[in-house]
């Protein structure tokens, strides 16, 4: 999978999970996830299920706090899936 195929589902998530009025179509690699895009705590750790369920990968052996970026995020997920 792709980093843009990534961000897309990515999208998808966000759009699903986080209840805000941010825009996720601006969803980009640079969006800081709390400052940027508003997603709380509690939103991080619906994320985190969120992407567990749409890539197939395991969120348990990493600090989901230690995200700070989307592209933190893609980048987790491209390793992930490399294994």
């Amino acid at each position: 999978m792709t980093r843009c195929e990534i961000l897309e589902k990515l999208k998808e998530v966000f759009k699903m999970v986080v209840s805000t009025k941010v825009d996720s179509s601006k969803l980009q690699e640079e969006s800081n996830i709390i400052q940027d895009l508003g997603v709380n705590s509690i939103g991080i750790l619906y994320m985190a299920i969120a992407i567990e369920k749409t890539f197939n990968v395991d969120m348990t052996q990493t600090s989901i706090s230690s995200f700070k970026t989307v592209k933190d995020v893609i980048d987790y997920i491209e390793k992930e899936q490399a294994k």
